[in-house]
């Protein structure tokens, strides 16, 4: 099974890299990184892995990335600089509107396309009520770039799974969230969405032109 991750250099993306090398399955990992050299993982992992130098934003990165993917993970997302202006905003829309226009140009069967979103884009139907404010104030941009992709993803015809996760912490992996469409609950750590996305969406594919929300 070939796998193309883009995002894998830091958080759900790097812990599903890493898991994946973990889990004995027959997975071929290539991954998109900007800065090779400053990729989070040993030496032993590095030598599994087939790293691309490039940027999600350059289509032609994305394309010799995701060439010949059964799977491909899209973990991109804003990074937060203390109270400063988030830096790559929107860089997850991008990436995604990117990754549909080369499926479109490729012939064959496409390849299926997972998501890391979030609960809360698009409805605050999967968020708990005392969450809603605060992600109204602080995710309101963030979430606006997500939800246009997810929309541009389901109208694409490209078999999908986008993966909602509840407010993300660096909390170890538990293997005790829940799943679902619709689930509610307040934090999920990122080691266990790479979990649930690993084993439940990679492995069984269990959740295939569907939006679990995924929270403790």
């Amino acid at each position: 099974m070939r796998i193309a991750v883009l995002g894998a250099s830091r958080h759900t993306g790097q812990s599903f890299v890493s898991q994946a090398l973990a889990s004995n399955t027959n997975i071929q990992l290539t991954i998109l990184a900007r800065t090779p050299a400053n990729l989070p993982f040993p030496e032993d992992q590095l030598s599994q892995i087939t790293v691309i130098q490039g940027d999600a934003l350059n289509k032609n990165d994305v394309a010799t990335t995701i060439n010949g993917a059964d799977i491909v993970i899209c973990s991109l997302g804003a990074k937060m600089d203390g109270f400063s202006k988030p830096i790559d905003m929107g860089v997850e829309e991008s990436g995604i509107m990117n990754i549909l226009d080369i499926v479109k140009e490729t012939q064959g069967n496409p390849p299926r396309l997972i998501m890391v979103s979030s609960t809360g884009v698009g409805t605050h139907d999967d968020v708990p009520w005392l969450m809603r404010p605060l992600y109204s104030l602080l995710l309101s941009a963030p979430h606006g770039h997500k939800a246009r992709a997810e929309i541009a993803i389901k109208k694409s015809g490209v078999p999908y799974t986008l993966v909602r996760p509840a407010w993300l912490t660096n909390g170890d992996m538990t293997k005790t969230y829940r799943a679902g469409e619709g689930v509610r609950g307040y934090t999920v750590s990122r080691n266990d969405v790479a979990h649930f996305i690993l084993n439940e969406c990679v492995l069984e594919t269990k959740w295939v032109n569907a939006s679990p929300s995924i929270a403790y």
